[in-house]
């Protein structure tokens, strides 16, 4: 047909659609579009993140704007950056980063002091699953890598380090991260409590030696339990 547009001859590709084209003994046969298309749970597990207290969630791509833009928008993604090259998604996760490692007020300072927990200071965490994004991860607070160990570099620079793809697995591993910092906690607080009243019964002999040894034992046994409480609950 000379140089007419093939395009033409089919209905029009949307912004987040590309097209290949079949043809068969020099005549075009067919059009093949193609589209990313968001995995079936990606939107439930996303609003787990908010649900954990993940403030904002950010996508950072190389891919089209209009191509990300619609999958953000049909996930939940509160912030899409787009056409990104490796460079500048280091540079962006680096400026979040910074962004909340910023002096925190006095208030803060003190609380963090008493409790070992800041109510202020955030983290970025970055999640990635290419060799590409191996310098990425580096710059975060947290890099988590979904990987099915092909990818050495990701893995190497990442914090966490995920053994498939299936996004379900980043909200379970923040919870598992959590939950294990609760037990741990009070396994430490209980076993602490429970030595300090026995150094107290033992120093004024309302126990005997023998008895006192015995419970020091036992509060041992007790916090070493209580720790693999952790344990039951994977979600």
């Amino acid at each position: 047909q000379g140089h007419r547009d093939v395009n033409s001859l089919f209905a029009p590709l949307e912004p987040d659609e590309m097209a290949a084209y079949v043809s068969l003994d020099g005549q075009l046969a067919a059009r093949i579009v193609l589209r990313d298309v968001p995995r079936a749970n990606a939107k439930s597990e996303l609003r787990r993140l908010h649900d954990l207290g993940v403030e904002e969630l950010s996508m950072l791509t190389g891919d089209k704007a209009a191509s990300a833009r619609i999958i953000a928008d049909e996930v939940g993604i509160d912030d899409v950056q787009s056409e990104l090259f490796p460079e500048d998604k280091v540079a962006a996760v680096r400026n979040a980063t910074e962004a909340t490692h910023r002096e925190p007020p006095v208030w803060d300072r003190l609380v963090q002091r008493v409790t070992g927990e800041s109510t202020a200071r955030q983290v970025t965490m970055m999640v990635g699953d290419g060799v590409n994004d191996a310098p990425v991860l580096a710059v975060a607070d947290i890099g988590m890598a979904m990987t099915d160990g092909t990818s050495t570099a990701a893995s190497e620079s990442a914090q966490v380090v995920i053994m498939n793809d299936d996004i379900a697995s980043v909200p379970n591993a923040i919870a598992i991260a959590r939950r294990t910092k609760k037990v741990m906690l009070q396994a430490v607080l209980a076993g602490l409590g429970l030595a300090i009243i026995g150094m107290v019964a033992a120093a004024f002999n309302l126990i005997p030696v023998v008895a006192g040894a015995f419970m020091q034992e036992a509060i041992d046994v007790v916090s070493i339990l209580w720790a693999l409480t952790a344990l039951l609950d994977r979600r």
